[in-house]
C-alpha cells in the first residue's frame, strides 16, 4: 500500500472536501496596541462609514473596536506592523474601504493581499481587491517589470463603506536545519465575503513592496495605510506551529470478501497479517474486496484535545483512539474528537473495501492545539473530491427557474434567479413577490439541482446578501397585510435585462419591475399598482443616512437610495415578527439598491 502522504496541497483542503472542522484553537486577536509603526494616521474608533459617492473619506465615531487609518496633511498615512511573528496561520478579519481607496496585508510582512475599492470592476487582476499582488522587477522592460500575481476567481467586492471579511490559510516557506529554503510559501484558501477566490496557490517569493527581499521562517502581520482611508476590526490570527503527528508501530490483519459489519467477520480467518514501521509501509491489499484492520501508535507533540477524521473511498470505516474499541463500521467516513497525550496514543483503524471498484487505502487527516487540518494517509482516490460542480453559464441562461435554500426558513420552490452582464444578479420568491437576495460575481451553481437525481436547488456563486424572509412586502398604512396575493408570472422588458413580475394584490394588477444599473452599482426596482401604505425594501432594525437620500442599511450591508423628498423618510417595522425597513408609498415605489 505504498501511497502518498502528507501532500502540502491537502492540508487545508481535507479540512473542507471530507467535510471535518478544525479541533478548536485559540485566535489571538490583535488591537491597534500590538502594532508598532503609526505615525498619527491610525486610531482606535467605536464606529466608521462612508459616503459612498465621495473619493476617499471615511467618518468616525469615538469608541473601540475599530483600527481606522484616516490620513490628513499633518498626520500622512503609514503601515502599522504587528509587534509579533507568525508562521503558518489562519488569518481572519473583517476590512472597510473609502470609495476609491486602496490598502494591503502583508503575510509575515512580505505576502499582499490587495485591498482596494473595486466595487463595479466585471473583470478581474492581482491588483484587485482579494488579488495576490505581483511579484517586480525593475530591471525588466516596462510591462514586464510585474510578474507572478494572481487574480481572484471573481470579484465579490461590496460597496465602498461596507464591511467586507477576508479569511486566508497561509503556509510559510519552510527551510532545513542549514537555513536552506526547501518549500516555498503558499496560500491555501482565500475567501472574500464568504467565496473562495484563491485555493493552493505557490509565492515563489516576495510580492512588490515587501519588507524582506528574501522569504523567512516567520515575519509580522503588515497593514498598509499609506494608501488612503481604511479600516479593520476583528483582526484573528490562529498560529500552527505544532510539528506534524506521525504514525508508527504498525499491525495489520487482512481479510478477503466484502464485509457490511463487523459482525461479518465472525468465524473469518484473516488472509495476510503483519507489522510494519508506517502506514505507507503495509502492502497492497489481496484482493478486489477485503476488510483490514490496523494498530497503530499515533504521535502528538503536544497534549490536547484533537479532532481525528477517517474517509475510505467507496468502502466504510471505523475509527477509535485510546482505550476505546471499534464497535461498528460505517460508509459515510468517522470523525473522533479525543483528549490525546503528547507522545504516543494507541490507534485503531479498520478500512473496508467492499465494493469491486473500491480503491485501496484511507483519508486519515488531524487537527489539533497548534495544528491544522493535516493529512496523515491520502488514498490512491486521493482526497475525498465532492462531485466537479454544475455552473449555470449566464450568458446563456440568464434566467433560471429553481428552488432555493434561505437562512431560518423553508426550502422555496418557486424562485427566479436573474443574472446581468455587469455581474449583479438577484432572485425573486414568486410566491410572496418579494426580492429575496442579491449577489454580486459568477450567476449559479446547479449542482445540487442536476447531479444525479437532483434536489431542485441551486446555490448562488458570488458575494450573497439575503434582504429578509418572503412575505407581501406592500402593507397598509397601519402595517397590516392584503390578504389576497396572487403571482401572474414575469417576462423580460423589450428583450433587455429589465424584468417585470405581476401579481395581483387585494384584487388590483402590482407590476414590479427591476432593472440593473448602468453603473453596475445594484438595482434599481419600481413597483406600481401598490396603494398607499408601507413598503419592505429589506429585513433589518436600523438604518444610517449617508448623505441626500443615501441610506445604509448595516444588517444587510446595502445602500437605499431614494427621493426622500416625494416618499418621505424610511421607518422600521416588526410586522408578523420580522423586522423590516420601510418606505412610504403613494401608490407606487422607486428605489435602488446598491451593494
Amino acid at each position: 500500500m505504498i501511497l502518498k502522504k502528507h501532500v502540502c496541497l491537502l492540508t487545508a483542503a481535507l479540512a473542507i472536501q471530507i467535510g471535518s472542522l478544525q479541533a478548536q484553537q485559540n485566535p489571538v486577536k490583535l488591537d491597534l496596541n500590538a502594532f508598532e509603526g503609526n505615525k498619527g494616521s491610525w486610531s482606535e474608533v467605536g464606529k466608521v462609514w462612508a459616503d459612498p459617492t465621495v473619493p476617499n473619506e471615511l467618518q468616525s465615531a469615538a469608541g473601540s473596536g475599530v483600527l481606522a487609518n484616516l490620513p490628513a496633511k499633518k498626520k500622512p498615512g503609514a503601515d502599522i506592523i504587528s509587534k509579533e511573528k507568525f508562521g503558518d496561520v489562519d488569518l481572519s478579519l473583517e476590512f472597510m474601504v473609502a470609495p476609491g481607496s486602496n490598502s494591503g496585508v502583508y503575510l509575515q510582512g512580505n505576502y499582499e493581499i490587495q485591498i482596494l475599492d473595486s466595487w463595479t470592476s466585471t473583470t478581474t487582476k492581482p491588483g484587485d481587491n482579494g488579488g495576490i499582488y505581483q511579484r517586480w522587477d525593475d530591471s525588466k522592460p516596462e510591462g514586464q517589470k510585474g510578474y507572478q500575481g494572481y487574480a481572484p476567481r471573481q470579484n465579490v467586492s461590496k460597496a465602498p463603506g461596507v464591511w467586507q471579511k477576508l479569511e486566508v490559510s497561509f503556509q510559510a516557506a519552510k527551510f532545513d536545519a542549514s537555513g536552506t529554503k526547501t518549500e516555498n510559501a503558499r496560500f491555501l484558501s482565500v475567501r472574500l465575503n464568504g467565496v473562495t477566490i484563491h485555493e493552493n496557490l505557490e509565492v515563489f517569493g516576495p510580492t512588490r513592496g515587501a519588507m524582506s527581499g528574501t522569504d523567512v521562517a516567520e515575519g509580522p502581520l503588515r497593514i498598509q495605510g499609506d494608501h488612503g482611508a481604511v479600516a479593520f476590526r476583528n483582526i484573528e490570527i490562529i498560529p500552527f506551529e505544532s510539528k506534524a503527528p506521525t504514525i508508527a508501530d504498525v499491525s495489520y490483519e487482512t481479510f478477503q470478501g466484502s464485509f457490511n459489519s463487523l459482525e461479518d467477520l465472525e468465524g473469518k480467518t484473516s488472509t495476510a497479517k503483519g507489522t510494519a514501521a508506517s502506514l505507507e509501509e503495509v502492502p497492497a491489499s489481496v484482493s478486489d474486496v477485503n476488510l483490514t484492520k490496523y494498530s497503530a501508535n499515533l504521535n502528538v507533540a503536544e497534549a490536547g484535545e484533537y479532532q481525528l477524521t477517517l474517509q475510505v473511498p467507496g468502502g466504510m470505516s471505523g475509527l477509535a483512539v485510546g482505550n476505546e474499541t471499534i464497535t461498528e463500521i460505517s460508509g459515510r467516513g468517522v470523525r473522533v474528537n479525543k483528549q490525546l497525550n503528547a507522545g504516543d496514543n494507541p490507534i485503531q483503524i479498520v478500512a473496508s473495501k467492499n465494493r469491486n471498484w473500491s480503491v485501496d487505502g484511507f483519508n486519515l487527516s488531524i487537527s489539533g492545539p497548534g495544528l491544522r487540518e493535516t493529512a496523515l494517509l491520502v488514498s490512491e482516490a486521493g482526497a475525498y473530491q465532492d462531485t466537479d460542480p454544475i455552473y449555470v453559464n449566464a450568458e446563456e441562461t440568464p434566467v433560471l427557474r429553481s428552488f432555493r435554500d434561505i437562512p431560518d426558513y423553508e426550502r422555496l420552490s418557486h424562485v427566479v434567479s436573474v443574472a446581468s452582464k455587469s455581474q449583479v444578479n438577484y432572485a425573486y420568491d414568486m410566491e410572496s413577490g418579494t426580492l429575496i437576495q442579491v449577489w454580486r460575481g459568477e450567476f449559479l451553481n446547479a449542482t445540487p439541482m442536476w447531479n444525479s437525481r437532483g434536489n431542485g436547488v441551486s446555490v448562488p456563486r458570488g458575494a450573497l446578501i439575503n434582504l429578509g424572509k418572503p412575505a407581501v412586502n406592500a402593507v397598509g398604512s397601519d402595517f397590516s397585510a392584503p390578504e389576497e396575493f396572487r403571482t401572474k408570472g414575469y417576462q423580460l422588458k423589450d428583450g433587455s435585462e429589465d424584468m417585470v413580475f405581476s401579481y395581483l394584490l387585494a384584487g388590483e394588477t402590482v407590476k414590479d419591475e427591476i432593472k440593473v444599473l448602468e453603473s453596475g452599482e445594484g438595482i434599481s426596482r419600481t413597483v406600481t399598482g401598490i396603494g398607499n401604505g408601507f413598503y419592505k425594501v429589506a429585513a433589518g432594525t436600523e438604518f444610517q443616512k449617508v448623505s441626500k437620500g443615501v441610506y445604509l442599511l448595516p444588517e444587510t450591508d446595502v445602500y437605499l437610495q431614494y427621493d426622500e423628498a416625494s416618499f418621505g423618510a424610511p421607518v422600521t417595522k416588526s410586522v408578523d415578527g420580522t423586522a423590516g425597513i420601510f418606505l412610504p408609498t403613494k401608490g407606487n415605489i422607486v428605489y435602488n439598491l446598491l451593494f
